[in-house]
């Protein structure tokens, strides 16, 4: 008779079976993604109209950045130049707009333009008025 001996499951075998393995796994691809965001990169983006220097920092730092165009328009940055992480370079690209940056899992980055926010109009209530 022969006998099988079972072999203790191993890490792999748990990481691809398990929703935890399935998180395990997508935290460390953002580990090894954040270093590429992380190293300083050498920038010159001129100062002035925004999506002409939104262009130039996608093609000095070779990050997917995604935007509309609408968001951008009207809107300026005091540029930069130096020796920066590729994050913080967007950062300081968008001081002073009212732009935020949102980070896909996949490495990706969409500008979001806040909605323009609906404040009540002075001494005016939604209550219903009551009348004696």
């Amino acid at each position: 008779m022969i006998r099988i001996r079972r072999q203790p499951p191993t890490l792999f075998a748990f990481l691809k079976c398990t929703r935890l393995g399935l998180a395990f796994v997508a935290a460390a691809g953002l580990l090894v993604a954040g270093p590429a965001f992380a190293h300083a990169m050498e920038f010159d983006v001129k100062g002035g109209d925004l999506r002409p220097a939104l262009d130039a920092y996608i093609a000095q730092s070779g990050v997917q950045l995604i935007y509309k165009v609408q968001d951008v328009k009207d809107l300026s940055t005091r540029g930069l130049k130096g020796k920066i992480a590729a994050d913080a370079a967007l950062d300081r690209l968008l001081e002073g707009t009212r732009l935020r940056v949102r980070r896909g899992q996949d490495g990706a980055m969409v500008l979001i333009a806040p909605a323009p926010s609906r404040a009540p109009a002075v001494g005016r209530s939604d209550a219903p008025v009551r009348v004696e």
